[in-house]
């Protein structure tokens, strides 16, 4: 008996039942497991065929220390219930409590019947003695796992409150309408000229605001590219695409980030067309709309996570909406509309030719500016260090481009003449 008592650890925490213990221990095993439960009610053992093991009931502190980083980040208020009734469920815990016991353990837990959980009551609930000691180990070895797939509900409201009109989103529309007065003035000065505009063409090549390789010192060239358009149709499609891109883009992040992240882009795409395709031209807004399709997958990578909450619920609103599928719908868009671009450069006879880099170097500017600058509603350390990584990644990008463009000799003569002909 001396052995088996031997197996009992901490048992100066209740010195008052050492004695008897030492004094059952004469006996047999029955008295001494008797005396020790009934005198000690902090201790319960567990008999296994050849020892004995006991587990301490944990105090307040101890049970507030290990799980208050999980409560941490869903504030004040706490967990809802329902989720966390949710995801002890799809823990497996129901495998081992019945889910009415669960149930009444939780609403017990609930003390201000607010339907949250929050730290306080959960400790209180771990210590208080309807919990029994089976039902407290597994409680607290799924819980860990259940709170850190639920997305706090600041998180998971965080784009809903910003998603407001507070700024209005005046940058999108503000550069939708220069774009279309500057194709109807230029399309009107062309039409007096003899030259029609069509739906592939009617750029104006002699225009201040074109991309010109052999213009490259007019260093304007390399954004204001981005108001013209070759034809009606290439204008309608980069409204259509900026506007159901960035409007709902501008309404979350603000306008400042998103004119950021399009004009880098346009200046992206001319650099990356200017490295690339030395000899041709360059107009429309494909570098900016393609930024803030990079700018899209960007906030889909650094807040997959919160995307993804419950996608797979059986809720086909919460699927079309989930990161993967969002990730393959812009995907989709924009190789359709990059094929198509590549095929009117190379293949199409009798058309102007005009550069689509842009479209490659736009999409990689929104992705590298928009993982630092998008707003992360939940921001890790690896994300923070992606976005530091990204950015000097664009900054060497941009660097090498500039770099180029006065080291090349690869390119046309430069033209000296006024870019503004009479």
């Amino acid at each position: 008996m001396i052995a088996m008592t031997d197996q009992c650890e901490n048992l100066q925490t209740c010195m008052p039942s050492v004695l008897l213990i030492k004094f059952s221990s004469q006996r047999g095993t029955f008295s001494l497991i008797f005396t020790c439960v009934s005198v000690c009610v902090w201790v319960d053992f567990d008999i296994y065929p050849n020892f004995i093991t006991m587990s301490i009931k944990p105090s307040n502190q101890e049970m507030e220390d290990r799980f208050r980083p999980m409560f941490d980040k869903h504030g004040r208020q706490g967990v809802p219930l329902k989720d966390l009734r949710e995801e002890l469920e799809e823990e497996g815990l129901t495998e081992s409590i019945a889910p009415e016991r669960l149930d009444e353990l939780l609403r017990r837990a609930d003390q201000d019947g607010d339907k949250r959980i929050r730290l306080g009551e959960f400790v209180r609930m771990m210590t208080g003695d309807y919990v029994q000691e089976h039902e407290r180990k597994k409680i607290g070895g799924i819980l860990g796992a259940a709170i850190a797939n639920i997305v706090p509900q600041s998180m998971r409201e965080d784009f809903i409150a910003h998603y407001n009109c507070k700024p209005p989103p005046i940058f999108m529309i503000f550069i939708s309408i220069a774009e279309i007065v500057v194709f109807i003035v230029y399309a009107e000065e062309q039409k007096s000229r003899g030259v029609a505009t069509t739906a592939t063409t009617g750029v104006p090549l002699y225009s201040p605001l074109l991309y010109k390789p052999d213009r490259r010192y007019e260093a304007w060239r390399f954004v204001t590219y981005m108001l013209l358009h070759q034809g009606y149709i290439h204008l309608i499609s980069n409204l259509i695409f900026q506007l159901l891109l960035g409007l709902p883009l501008e309404l979350v992040h603000k306008f400042w980030r998103v004119f950021l992240i399009y004009v880098l882009g346009v200046l992206a795409g001319s650099l990356a067309h200017s490295v690339t395709d030395h000899s041709v031209s360059l107009c429309g807004a494909s570098g900016g709309c393609y930024a803030l399709i990079g700018a899209h997958i960007a906030s889909i990578i650094t807040n997959w996570k919160e995307m993804n909450y419950k996608c797979c619920d059986g809720s086909i609103v919460r699927f079309l909406l989930s990161a993967p599928v969002r990730l393959t719908v812009f995907l989709v868009l924009s190789i359709g509309d990059t094929s198509v671009a590549v095929y009117r450069r190379f293949f199409e006879e009798g058309a102007t030719k005009i550069g689509i880099s842009a479209h490659i170097g736009g999409m990689l500017a929104g992705l590298l500016v928009g993982i630092p600058l998008l707003k992360n509603v939940n921001e890790l350390t690896w994300e923070k260090r992606l976005g530091w990584v990204s950015l000097v990644i664009y900054l060497l990008f941009t660097a090498f481009c500039m770099f180029f463009n006065g080291l090349y000799t690869g390119y046309p003569e430069t033209d000296w003449t006024s870019c503004c002909p009479a």
